[in-house]
């Protein structure tokens, strides 16, 4: 007993002693490892959770408390499918309430509310007996307190978390202020704009261009509204594409008729509607309509388009165009690869390296390899017809292959299109 006191009267002098400094986040790059490693979850639930206990007011502790319980439950969900179990786990635990309690009214309080669907016990029974749009409308309560409270030094993963909320909204004031804040923030890497751009730079004027989700909309929304180029060109994020007053919206840009009793039928597959819907902005849109080339394999939730439509997708750089019609995308590929994309800043990167606190995050190393990866098939083309642009692709992607080299990435298959 007196070992296990001394034990527990260090662990709290410990927290003490770091009061003293500014308590840490738990970043995305930390709690994805995580996933399924229950000792480690358990741990790290049982320190925060007697952090909290010893410093009540520290909000950033009950965040990394709040965020790690929801791993816990996850984690508890996957191995028993359990989803009622997890719900009770998230009651028993109890880490919003404690939090209601220690710090009310505060921006970590209606994140952590909104995000694990906190309803009071006394209320619980009163909004049982409504609807699921009058319990939404309550969760919709702390999401709208969150963004009122956003605090000045806010990660990009949170700013990006309301932007996700927002969208579906079509709530362009509030949107564009979070976007403007989050570019300001420096936190959105420059390559990753840079990737944005290039993509919207192989469009044609008034295309539409539709997003798997928020990580292929946000910069492309920077860029829009903050920086004010590519304004012309229409975003469609298909995980939004369940909420109808969002859909309207976009159709309307479009220019295509929007039916509800369209929209509602076959809306219990949700898998299958996003396809129909999708379908139906190519078949129906009579502007130019793309999907970025990168991550054809999440549209529709990871399943795919239909194989008709996939038939008539048409490669030409970094997008796919749909096309009824077969022309030679070769050829746009090349316009985009000698007058669009500007292609210059992969060569060597002259800012520093900064954290990754995103929350749709896809490495400059990775957007890197996509461009040899969906741009290296023009090199044989370039080799026999023009030289100086072979050239000057090649000593592009070479390197790109030196970088990722010296970051000990596996680079045979970069170096094997070379040959």
């Amino acid at each position: 007993m007196k070992r296990k006191m001394m034990t527990l009267l260090a662990a709290v002098t410990m927290m003490t002693g770091a009061s003293a400094q500014e308590t840490e986040r738990i970043d995305r790059n930390e709690i994805l490892p995580l996933y399924s490693n229950v000792e480690k979850t358990d741990s790290l639930y049982n320190f925060w959770n007697t952090y909290v206990q010893v410093h009540p007011k520290d909000e950033v502790a009950w965040r990394n408390l709040f965020d790690v319980s929801e791993r816990k439950i996850f984690n508890m969900v996957s191995a028993t499918k359990d989803w009622n179990g997890g719900e009770q786990l998230r009651k028993q635990l109890n880490v919003v309430g404690r939090m209601e309690k220690a710090i009310p009214g505060t921006y970590t309080f209606y994140y952590s509310a909104y995000e694990g669907c906190y309803l009071p016990e006394e209320e619980e029974k009163l909004y049982k007996e409504h609807d699921m749009l009058t319990l939404y409308a309550h969760y919709d309560e702390y999401a709208d307190s969150a963004i009122a409270t956003l605090p000045v030094k806010a990660l990009a993963a949170d700013y990006e978390r309301w932007i996700q909320y927002l969208i579906p909204k079509c709530d362009t004031v509030r949107i564009n202020s979070l976007l403007k804040r989050l570019y300001e923030s420096g936190q959105y890497p420059e390559e990753t704009l840079q990737y944005h751009f290039n993509e919207l730079q192989g469009m044609d004027e008034g295309a539409v261009y539709c997003g798997a989700h928020e990580g292929d909309i946000i910069g492309k929304l920077i860029l829009q509204r903050v920086l004010g180029v590519h304004q012309d060109k229409i975003l469609y994020d298909e995980n939004a594409a369940m909420n109808p007053e969002y859909l309207k919206v976009v159709f309307k840009h479009i220019g295509i008729p929007f039916d509800m009793a369209w929209f509602e039928e076959g809306l219990y597959d949700q898998v299958a509607k996003q396809r129909s819907i999708m379908s139906y902005i190519f078949e129906h849109s009579k502007r130019p309509v793309y999907l970025s080339a990168h991550n054809m394999k999440q549209y529709v939730l990871g399943l795919g388009l239909k194989d008709e439509d996939k038939a008539r997708l048409y490669n030409e750089g970094l997008t796919m165009r749909y096309s009824a019609k077969p022309y030679d995308n070769m050829a746009v590929k090349r316009r985009n690869i000698e007058k669009r994309y500007r292609l210059e800043y992969l060569r060597m990167p002259f800012h520093p390296e900064i954290k990754d606190t995103q929350l749709f995050s896809f490495s400059a190393d990775a957007y890197a390899m996509n461009y040899i990866r969906l741009l290296h098939d023009q090199l044989p083309y370039y080799k026999q017809h023009n030289k100086e642009r072979y050239q000057w692709l090649r000593d592009i992607f070479t390197d790109i292959i030196e970088r990722l080299e010296k970051e000990n990435f596996d680079v045979d298959e970069f170096k094997g299109y070379l040959k």
